[in-house]
């Protein structure tokens, strides 16, 4: 049977396969199924789940971040894309000069914007420090008219993480069941339904244990199959681990994931 990646699913992916597990298991009789208790549970945490969710989407500073983040992203891209550009130029001190400036933000990493928040907001500020105070980086970045991209990015990071912190005070002030606490017991919950499934499966004469079985397996398999593919997208990352902090357009237990 296939194992679902639960671990790596975006809070709203992992909410939804457990909808879709909870379906599967409704459309049969449960009690002759023996699986009433276990099914209960299960549809208990999805509804708490779908509270915290719902909840966690409404904040305002949420959508501030989100669109912060977009912000800093499309400025650092366009730096990124503009110095790539100027490898190419066919003035010598320009190529020079954007392959020094390419050389330090590579060092930080090959794909800033898809770090988790914290991550790229502290390598932004280090990046622009960088730039702003050591003379050869500082002079290249004049030579290739980048000044007004810097600052545009400095601003987004420094506005991004002022409201990172007023979303952590937020969240300090009103204390409640996180989302990644709820998905641990889900995790539980779900791992005991179908195990008592499988056990039906192996030791009963019901052969709807093993339809269940089979349909389950068939939809971790294409849950799977769309992390597979984010995966192997070169804009996108696993998420990371949580703080009640949204990432990637979800509140998101950071569980490994802008």
């Amino acid at each position: 049977m296939n194992d679902p990646m639960l671990a790596r699913y975006r809070n709203s992916e992992f909410l939804q396969y457990m909808k879709d597990v909870l379906e599967l298991v409704n459309a049969n009789d449960v009690d002759v199924l023996q699986l009433t208790s276990q099914r209960d549970a299960l549809a208990t945490l999805i509804t708490q789940m779908d509270d915290l969710f719902q909840q966690e989407q409404g904040s305002g500073i949420t959508q501030e971040l989100i669109d912060l983040d977009d912000r800093r992203d499309k400025a650092f891209m366009g730096i990124k894309a503009t110095l790539e550009a100027l490898n190419y130029h066919y003035d010598d001190t320009q190529q020079s000069a954007a392959r020094s400036l390419l050389f330090n933000l590579n060092n930080y990493g090959t794909n800033i914007p898809r770090m988790n928040y914290q991550a790229e907001t502290a390598v932004i500020d280090s990046m622009v420090a960088d730039w702003e105070t050591e003379t050869d980086l500082s002079t290249a970045l004049a030579s290739v008219r980048l000044s007004d991209w810097l600052a545009e990015l400095k601003i987004a990071n420094a506005a991004f993480n002022d409201r990172y912190l007023a979303r952590i005070s937020e969240t300090a002030a009103n204390p409640a069941t996180s989302f990644y606490s709820i998905r641990e017991k889900g995790t539980t919950t779900y791992r005991e339904l179908v195990a008592h499934i499988q056990a039906h499966a192996t030791l009963g004469s019901n052969v709807v244990h093993q339809d269940l079985v089979n349909e389950i397996s068939v939809l971790a398999r294409q849950y799977n199959q769309t992390i597979s593919l984010r995966s192997s997208s070169p804009t996108e990352e696993v998420p990371v681990s949580d703080d009640t902090i949204v990432q990637n357009g979800d509140v998101n237990a950071e569980a490994s994931q802008s």
